[in-house]
């Protein structure tokens, strides 16, 4: 049995040796040699023992020689067919498997250059270019995605940053609460920062109150807000007491020279909408302007769907614009205070939201229908619902705009 192993291990070792030296070779040597060996060799062997040899031992061999051919004939071919490609073949498809696990550089150095058109060489060489240009594309990618994801990372602490530029230049939480008797704000931007503000100011004998949406999204829409800002600042509050569609006009002018847009080939064209109010806190009354915004109301006493509630409708012209004129002239409208009738102050983001079952808009009936069927929910739960009710609307829908939605009592 010892002698069986150390046979078989000679055996192995030797084919071993000779598949090895056989995948040196070409395929086209590997071919000739096989030729040469079926179409020479064996006929001269045939014919050497022809001239020692009678007929009938010519015979026997002949006929021991066919029978042997059958006998190894598909253990031959396998042989033959290993050396001359299945080798290789499978060297390569092992390479691929490589490669296909991401091991893109497997070969250990360059294979050498084809010769003579080898097919195989050929084949091994395109493999390894394939595999350093994949590779090289790859690093190249991954770099890239990485400066990317660094660019992406600054520019979100870019935006949060300017989020908490946009809040500072927003009135405090502890302003609104001087201010109204009862409230809510609901003011959430699309992209961390966007295109809604709201201002207030305090006057001779009262206070103003804007909900503005001014053009784009995002930091664009930023950038418009804090300009907005700036220019409601400016205003003489106390020449335009009880006078809402005066600021607006105001407004109006003050956006069209500030962004060049009065002028004759103007390379913007940006404003906003908006809702400007003044409660007059001496006479009881408020005065509502809008510039394409609605003021919402609830009226005392209906609550829990025992009425309706009521939309004011604003100017259907937009501030600031270049197709607005430099003096159009805003409406006016004069309301008397009323102990626990509620007011709401919106932009469109809320109406103009897409959802439900058809994808139609949110709209301006089902936000009535909402401060109606909760007008006898406390207003800071109402925020909390209405959140909800918007959120439930939306479904699977992206939301389209920034929703800023005031609501309050004096």
């Amino acid at each position: 049995m010892k002698s069986d192993s150390s046979g078989s291990r000679v055996t192995g070792g030797l084919y071993a040796r000779i598949l090895d030296y056989a995948a040196g070779l070409r395929t086209v040597t590997k071919m000739k040699i096989i030729l040469a060996l079926c179409l020479i060799l064996c006929p001269l062997v045939l014919l050497l023992l022809h001239e020692g040899m009678s007929h009938t031992q010519l015979g026997n061999l002949l006929a021991g020689w066919i029978a042997a051919g059958f006998i190894v004939l598909i253990p031959l071919s396998h042989f033959f067919a290993h050396i001359l490609a299945l080798r290789s073949v499978k060297e390569l498809n092992a390479l691929c498997g490589q490669m296909r696990e991401g091991n893109l550089t497997p070969f250990e150095s360059l294979p050498p250059e084809p010769t003579d058109n080898d097919a195989l060489q050929t084949l091994r060489h395109n493999l390894f270019w394939i595999g350093h240009i994949i590779d090289s594309r790859q690093k190249a990618l991954n770099g890239a995605l990485r400066n990317l994801n660094e660019a992406q990372a600054r520019q979100h602490e870019s935006i949060e940053y300017a989020s908490v530029i946009q809040n500072a230049f927003l009135p405090a939480e502890a302003t609104l609460h001087e201010l109204f008797a009862e409230h809510f704000l609901l003011w959430s931007q699309r992209d961390t920062v966007g295109g809604d503000a709201y201002w207030v100011r305090r006057a001779r004998d009262g206070f103003f109150v804007a909900v503005v949406d001014c053009t784009g999204h995002g930091v664009p829409g930023a950038f418009m807000t804090l300009i907005v800002h700036s220019l409601f600042e400016r205003l003489d509050t106390d020449a335009l007491r009880a006078d809402p569609a005066g600021v607006i006009g105001a407004m109006n002018r003050a956006i069209r020279g500030a962004l060049a847009q009065d002028r004759a080939n103007s390379l913007s064209d940006d404003g906003m909408d908006c809702t400007v109010l003044f409660v007059d806190e001496a006479a009881r009354t408020l005065h509502f302007a809008g510039a394409r915004h609605s003021l919402f109301m609830l009226p005392a006493g209906i609550h829990g769907g025992d009425g309706e509630g009521v939309e004011i409708r604003g100017d259907r012209c937009g501030v600031g614009y270049v197709r607005t004129p430099e003096d159009y002239v805003y409406t006016n409208h004069v309301l008397p205070l009323q102990a626990g009738t509620r007011y709401y102050c919106l932009t469109d983001g809320l109406t103009d939201q897409v959802g439900g079952a058809n994808g139609l808009p949110f709209g301006k009936s089902r936000f009535l229908s909402f401060i109606r069927e909760n007008g006898n929910v406390p207003l800071a739960r109402q925020r909390t619902l209405l959140e909800a009710t918007l959120k439930e609307y939306m479904g699977r829908e992206t939301r389209r705009d920034d929703v800023t939605v005031l609501g309050f009592t004096v």
